[in-house]
């Protein structure tokens, strides 16, 4: 037999044959990446109210409100009588400690009484009263020489005293009196003497207060 020929060139490929059964399952591969996020979902139901907070510290205090509208007027008060007494002296006088000082004018009275015998004046009403005094004197003894306020005839007190001569003088002061307590002006430490100007020398004036 002769040698094998050459290798004649392919024939045309002949139909696919049918499919064979699937492999079995290979493993899971790798997690891909994470998609991309959704839309936001519907608003769920409000959750219960929670437990109150602590009290906050206060505020500042707020601007000032508007004045309100002026009241009504109240009633009027029960009126308190006028009490006054001014008393004068135009004589001249030289009284000694212990004597009280003579007045010969009357220039207002009310709800006081005036004695022109004994130079005094009469309380009629409790209260706080105002009593002032003053005089142009003239002094030929030796200083000090002063003035003080007589009540019920006692020795006096609510004194003054000076050590000018020949000067006018003058003191007030505001005492607690009762009703029916007298009023006298008298020497506190040696003779003085009132002089004969023409006009009133001496003067005595007593007002309550309330």
């Amino acid at each position: 037999q002769g040698a094998t020929g050459a290798q004649g060139p392919a024939g045309a490929q002949g139909a696919t044959g049918a499919q064979g059964p699937a492999g079995a399952q290979g493993a899971t591969g790798a997690q891909g990446p994470a998609g991309a996020q959704g839309a936001t979902g519907a608003q769920g139901p409000a959750g219960a109210q929670g437990a109150t907070g602590a009290q906050g510290p206060a505020g500042a205090t707020g601007a000032t409100g508007a004045q309100g509208a002026t009241g009504a007027t109240g009633p009027a008060g029960t009126p308190i009588p006028v009490t006054i007494a001014a008393i004068g002296n135009s004589n001249p006088q030289t009284i000694s400690p212990g004597t009280n000082i003579q007045f010969n004018q009357v220039f207002e009275l009310n709800n006081i009484t005036f004695n022109d015998t004994s130079d005094t004046l009469t309380i009629l009403e409790t209260g706080v009263y105002d009593i002032s005094f003053s005089a142009s004197t003239t002094f030929p003894g030796s200083s000090p020489f002063g003035f003080g306020i007589s009540f019920n005839g006692q020795p006096p007190t609510r004194n003054f005293s000076t050590n000018v001569i020949g000067s006018a003088v003058s003191f007030s002061t505001i005492v607690t009196l009762q009703a029916g307590t007298t009023i006298a002006v008298q020497p506190t430490a040696n003779t003085i003497s009132i002089p004969n100007t023409g006009d009133t020398t001496a003067t005595l004036s007593v007002f309550r207060i309330y």
